[in-house]
This record gives C-alpha cells, structure tokens and sequence, in this order.
C-alpha cells in the first residue's frame, strides 16, 4: 500500500522527504452516523444498477451485463470519489526535546581540599564512585570524577529523555559541552569529550549563572536545572531569591549537590608573601608571609623559605617555626636579612609545613614571588627649570631609594651653586660617552634657553639607539616654551607619544595660569591595565586610589596621541568638553628605548593622602624606562604586558613589536610566542595583528593556573626576548566549608531537592522524566482535482453508452 501511494505521489509530483510517512485520506467524509449513512447510500446505488441491469438487460448474455454494471458502478464510484475529495496526506513529526542544564562551579574556592573530618559518609560516597582518596582531591576534581564516572554516565543517562547542556560559572556561565537528546526509542546518545574542568573564576555569582542559563533556554521546556557547588557565594542573589527565579521559569526539577566538607576544615595556610620587586646585588632584605590557621587547637608548625635559581636550582634559606591555636589564629613570619651574592632573576618559595592530619595543599601551603637581583642601580638624570615642589619630593625620594642612583641638575641654580644627587654633577654631560652613564633623563618642566640643540640631540641617540629612557614631565614655568618647534629642545619634542595643543596652550597655560578649581584623574581602559599605573598590588585597588587622588591644577593642552603610544590616564576639560578625554600621561617605544610624558608636575599632591603611591608612580615608571635600557641590542623585538602579577581569572594582555632583518615592521596575518610554564611545559601563543599599527600585534588570554609564566618568541630573533609574570589567587575566593544552608535555599524551589552525596545525586537524576514534545505536522495534496480524474469519469461513461447503444439498450 505504502508503494503504491508514493507511486500516487510521484506522479502528482509531490515531494517527499525523508522520514516522512504518506497516508489515504477522503477529505469531505463525513463523520459519525452521517459518514454511515452515505456508505449505505453508496452500496443502495450500486445495488440499483445491478438490479436495473438484471430487468433491463435480461436477453444479454451474463457476461455483457456484468461489464456494462460495472461501467455503471465505476463511473458512480469515481462520482462519489470526487465528491468526498480523496488526498494524499504528508505526515512529518518534529520532536522538540526538553532541556537538561547543569551547572558547575569553577570559582576558585572549588581548588581546596576538604578533611571530612566530620563528614564521613561524604567523603564515602565519593570512594562509591571511584574516588581513591577524597582528601587529597580537590572539588573541582570531585566534579570530574563524577562527570566521568561509568564513561560518563550521568550525562548519557539524562540525554536519553532531554538535550544536556553542561556550563562551568563563576561570574557568568561558560559552555562545557552538550549531548543531544537521543530520541524517542531511547538509545544511547553519542558520548562528547567535555573539557577539562578549571577552577579560576575570581567570583561565585550563581544567580547570575541561573539566569543566564534559563535565559539561552527560554524557547525550550526545562526539564531539569541541576546545581554542582560549594555553595560560597560572594556576589549576586541569595539563594531563596535564586529559587523564586526557578520558580518563575516552572523548572520541573531542580537537583543541588554541596561538594566539599560542610563542617569547618581544619587548615594551615598562607595568605599571602610580601617581597621587594628588585634589590641590588648583596643588600639585605626581608621577606614577610602571613600564616593562618582555622579550626585547630594550639600548634605548631615550620614554615621554610626557598629559593630557585635560574638554572632550577633549589635553596632551603631559612626555617622558622610558628605557634597558633584558639581556633582561629594568624601570624607574621619575617625571614630578614637575606642576601644574593648574584644577579638574575630568582623564585622565592615560602612554605609551610602542614600539620599530621592535613595532607599537602599547593595551593594553601605555598606562597612564591619573584625579586629581581640588581648588579647595578638605575642610574637617572633628572634635570629641572626650577626647584618646583615635584622636583623636590622626586629628588629626596629618588636619593633614598636604593635602587636608584641620582644625578639632579637644576638649571636654574647659579654657576657655583652644589648640585643634588648620590653622584654629584659639576657641569652636565656633553658627549655620548658621559651620557651612556645613565639609564633614563627625566626632564621635569626643562628651560630650554639653557639646553643646547647639540645636546637634546645626543639624549634622543641614547633612547634610540642605546635603549635609554626619557621621561617629560610638563609644569607651568618653562615647558611651554620647551614644546615649541624653534625651541633647543625639539629633538625630544618630536619622541614624545603626544603632540601638543600649542594653540590652546598659549591661551590657557602658563605661570599664573593654574585652574581655580582641580581636574580628575582617569584611567584610560589600556592604562587600568599598565604597570604604571598599578600603584598598588591589585589593579581593582589601583583603580580605586586612582580616583580617590587630589586632582591637578596644571595639565598641559594636547592635541592627540601619536599611533602606537599608549594613553595611561587622561582628563576632562571642563572648558573644552567636545574634545573627549585628553591624554595626561602617556607612553610609546622609540627605537631601542621608551618615552614617557607626564602633562602635570602635581603628582606630589597624591602625598597628602598616599606617600606609597606617590613613591611607586616614580619608581614604576623609572622601571618601566628602564626596561627599554635591559632589551637594548635586539631592537627587532619587543615584548610588553599588561600586568606583571594578576589574579587568577584576569586575562593578560600581550602585545609585540616585530621588526624584519631589515627592520621594518613586519606585515604578516599573525605572530606566534610560546608561553612557558615553571614546569618547562609550553603552549604556541598565537597574536593578531593591530589595526593600523603595522608591525604590532597582539594578544589577551585567561591563564588557568596560580605561578610564574614566560611569553617568548618561537624563533630565534637575536638577543634573548622573554616577559614573565606572575598569576596568583583571587582574594575575593576564601577556603571554607561547602555552604549547605545557601544551597539548601535554592533547592527549596518547587520540584527542587539537596543530596547530600553523589551517590543520592545520581539516583535523583536517574528519575528525570522527559519534557521532549512530539509535534506533526500535515500537508494534504489532492488528488482528483485533475483532468485525468474527468476524463476517466468521460471514459467510463462512454464506454457504458457505446455497449448500451450495440446492444439497443438505449
């Protein structure tokens, strides 16, 4: 039957698709008692025509009768067919499955390792399920080994009723994989290779993540949201304001599994390490750690100080040995008076011993921080129009500074007048010998009627060839004049990353000029990210400081940043308000070196509330300068970051300046670095172009994991290129115990459960029962709206009549 209605279809020239089935339908059959009626109607005609044939056409042999009755009976048959309308009816059937969402946690508090201490039957449950050890297993690992467990069973089960879609969240949700609903015969959907779980969200907003989910699945009917976290929220909605949003989407079943040991672990650990970025070769310095313990009676424990060398080798410098208790307990560990006999760059490791019943924890009992070993200071030339009150607090502060060696030259000082400085100038240098002394020249607010042109020039030769430092600071007295292009000074003019609004300028800036009212501070969205500005540890807290600063009365007008100069911070002009942000500090690479400008000699004003920030602004960007004078000699290459520390989930921003044998920009669709890990392990970093920089490319990438990491070049370009930094832990994500009331509250929706294992965990996502809807759809196609069906009608009749007429029947 199912052959000849696609042979039916065929000819009509209907297509069919595949899967769809074909059916025989009379479209205007009625129905009920009505649709018996016309049967009988049907078989009464053709029970006329039989009768009439027998009184009629009773001298005829039975065969001519029997074929002119049925002529009669096919012609009233197709008669009747063209009034009940017959149709091939198409018949295709849509399934739109039911959506499964699970949600894991990939904050950072799922990296701890719990004692169960108290929790025996937890820590039993997981042992079920293949775990050897669940003490020495972090919760992420946990979620692993029961996503993975019985070849991922948990998922295949689930898709044989609904689609599976798997998000990792911390702040927002992150696709992990999905399974496919496997159909109505309910056979085994195909398994997908989820990605490895990574626990380095800096935030637990689930909330956020329920919503987000809920929201990518509103077209489907929700079968089931299932939840797998500590519970530690630090961000977004509680947990019974969680259930009313599941509530309101009419999820059928919400499941909640706690991972971690609900009762307070006892736990060691160190908080944090505090290190000086550079010292110089022998000096003394101290190294500080904070030592913390919960959930502990008075103890003791050791904590070491080590140190890796260059080559890997390890050091144990000293031991001290600490006390604490009473439940909660914090301590300070000094390791003063540590020395390095070399240079380089060395790792020093502090830790702490653990108690019996702890088992070891890199990420609790592990602390490292770079120092850098200076065989030499920075050596810097600053050179000032006047004593203004910037010069004075940089002079002083710079003098103090170990790292630094200063050479002040004040130019408006008499002949015989002593200048300031650890090395004291008697006349400033006049060739390039004398100037190779330095590092980086700071010229705060310069009078360049006493500059030569001979000599500006040979300070440009020492950034651009020799990798030096230049630092332009502006101030009301003497910088306007300094800018202009018939000034001594143009040839550090034209190096600097901005050009200057000399027409404004003349207008609006000079000596007796200064605002009545300060300008804010403004972190452009580079310069949030620059080392410079990272006046303090975190860049949020930088940032948070950056705009609690006094302001400036003095800004020096600029017309635009030059191409590839990056803007740091910059200001409103409450006069010019059309023009946008206006760069106030700004930095780009010339040559061998780097240029930095400075538009305000007022940052000692921060000291009023912030000498540290005041402090390490100079002694960052000196660093900064200075770096360019480090790299000197491989001018095809440079490497620039956008943090040296950053937490755990914060993406690092690399950029490359790449220059052929030739050196000139490179053009290419790409450039690839290798980021190298402390283990030696690597991984190809590829960057993208800029555009409209040529030359410059660029990079940001999520680190997913704590340590010390390298960018450098996949192939030798000369002189060894490398840029490290440092990923530590966010300190927004605490250890602690799995927040089971928090959850708790969110299983409180409707249909919501808590298992307390994962053994009650799987058997409640065994009973999920499928939300998937079957829709048909039907397409009908007639099939005696035709001329074939009248002419078969036609024929019938006159074959009837032509018999009937031989047979003077008529």
């Amino acid at each position: 039957m199912n052959e000849l209605l696609r042979w039916l279809a065929a000819c009509r020239g209907i297509e069919i698709e595949p899967g769809t089935e074909l059916r025989f339908e009379l479209s205007s059959f009625p129905s009920g008692g009505l649709g018996f009626l016309v049967i009988l109607a049907l078989v009464g005609t053709l029970a006329m025509v039989v009768l009439a044939y027998r009184r009629d056409a009773h001298r005829l042999s039975p065969g001519r009768r029997a074929v002119l009755a049925a002529l009669r009976a096919l012609a009233i048959l197709v008669a009747f067919a063209l009034l009940l309308e017959p149709n091939l009816v198409t018949v295709k059937r849509d399934v739109r499955p039911g959506a499964t969402i699970l949600l894991v946690d990939t904050s950072q508090s799922m990296n701890q390792e719990d004692s169960y201490g108290r929790a025996e039957s937890i820590a039993n449950a997981w042992r079920e399920l293949g775990v050897a050890d669940p003490t020495h297993t972090s919760r992420i690992q946990l979620v692993d080994s029961l996503l993975a467990h019985d070849d991922e069973a948990l998922l295949t089960d689930l898709a044989r009723d609904n689609d599976v879609y798997v998000y990792g969240f911390h702040s927002g949700i992150e696709p992990i994989g999905a399974i496919e609903y496997a159909g109505a015969d309910h056979s085994d959907p195909e398994p997908v290779a989820l990605e490895t779980l990574a626990a380095t969200g800096k935030f637990t907003n689930l909330g956020a993540a329920v919503r987000s989910a809920l929201e990518r699945h509103r077209d489907s009917t929700i079968a089931a949201l299932l939840v797998v976290s500590d519970g530690r929220r630090n961000l977004g909605a509680r947990g019974s304001e969680i259930a009313r949003g599941i509530e309101q989407r009419r999820v059928e079943r919400t499941l909640v599994l706690p991972i971690g040991d609900p009762s307070a672990t006892r736990t060691v650990r160190l908080t944090r390490i505090d290190a000086p970025e550079k010292v110089f070769q022998k000096d003394p310095f101290t190294i500080r750690a904070n030592v913390e313990s919960q959930g502990y009676d008075d103890i003791t424990v050791d904590v070491r100080l080590k140190r890796t060398g260059e080559g890997g080798d390890v050091e144990v410098l000293a031991t001290e040995t600490v006390d604490l208790g009473d439940g909660h307990r914090e301590a300070l560990v000094e390791f003063a008076g540590q020395r390095s006999n070399e240079a380089g760059v060395f790792t020093y490791v502090v830790e702490v011993e653990p108690p019996e019943f702890e088992s070891p924890s890199p990420e609790r009992h592990v602390q490292r921080t770079q120092v850098e070993v200076l065989g030499e200071q920075t050596r810097v030339l600053m050179i000032a129009g006047g004593p203004s009150h910037e010069f004075r607090f940089v002079r002083t502060q710079l003098m103090r500074d170990n790292t630094v060696s200063l050479s002040a030259w004040l130019l408006s000082a008499d002949p015989n007048f002593p200048q300031d400085g650890n090395v004291v100038l008697e006349k400033l240098p006049d060739d390039r010998e004398a100037l190779d002394e330095y590092d980086v020249f700071v010229f705060l607010d310069p009078d360049a009627s006493k500059l030569s042109p001979e000599f500006c020039e040979l300070v440009r030769k020492q950034v651009e060839e020799s990798g030096a430092g230049l630092w332009w600071v502006c101030g009301e007295i003497y910088t306007l004049e300094a800018l202009r292009p018939t000034a001594s000074t143009k040839p550090l003019v034209d190096i600097l990353p901005v050009v200057p609004d000399l027409e404004r300028a003349d207008q609006r800036f000079g000596l007796g000029r200064a605002r009545a009212e300060p300008l804010a501070y403004r972190l452009t969205p580079d310069g949030a990210q620059h080392k410079i500005a990272r006046i303090l540890d975190s860049r949020e807290d930088s940032a948070r400081l950056w705009a609690a600063l006094p302001g400036f009365y003095v800004a020096f007008p600029v017309e635009r940043i030059k191409p590839g100069a990056i803007s740091i911070a910059e200001f409103v002009d409450p006069h010019d308000r059309d023009l946008g942000g206006v760069p106030l500090i700004a930095t780009q690479f010339f040559g061998a070196g780097r240029v930095l400008y400075t538009g305000t000699d007022d940052t000692y004003r921060w000291r009023s509330i912030s000498e540290h920030a005041h402090n390490r602004f100079w002694i960052k960007g000196l660093r900064h300068l200075f770096e360019g004078r480090l790299t000197a000699g491989n001018a095809r290459l440079r490497l620039t970051l956008g943090d040296e520390k950053l937490e755990l989930g914060s993406p690092q921003h690399v950029i490359a300046e790449v220059k052929t044998e030739t050196f000139a920009p490179l053009v290419a669709a790409g450039y690839d670095l290798v980021l190298e890990r402390e283990d030696g392990s690597t991984e190809p970093l590829p960057l993208s172009p800029v555009e409209g920089v040529p030359g410059q490319y660029e990079t940001r990438f999520w680190p997913r994991a704590t340590g010390f990491f390298q960018v450098r070049p996949q192939e030798d370009v000369g002189r060894e290129v490398r840029a490290t930094f440092q990923v530590v832990r966010a300190e927004v994500e605490k250890e602690g115990p799995a927040d089971v009331a928090e959850l708790d509250a969110i299983a409180s929706a409707h249909g919501g459960v808590l298992c307390r294992t994962p053994v009650e965990f799987l058997a409640a996502a065994g009973s999920i029962e499928s939300m998937s809807v079957t829709d048909t759809f039907l397409s009908q196609h007639g099939i005696w709206d035709s001329w074939v069906t009248v002419l078969v009608l036609l024929t019938l009749l006159s074959a009837e009549w032509w018999l009937r007429k031989r047979a003077n029947l008529l």
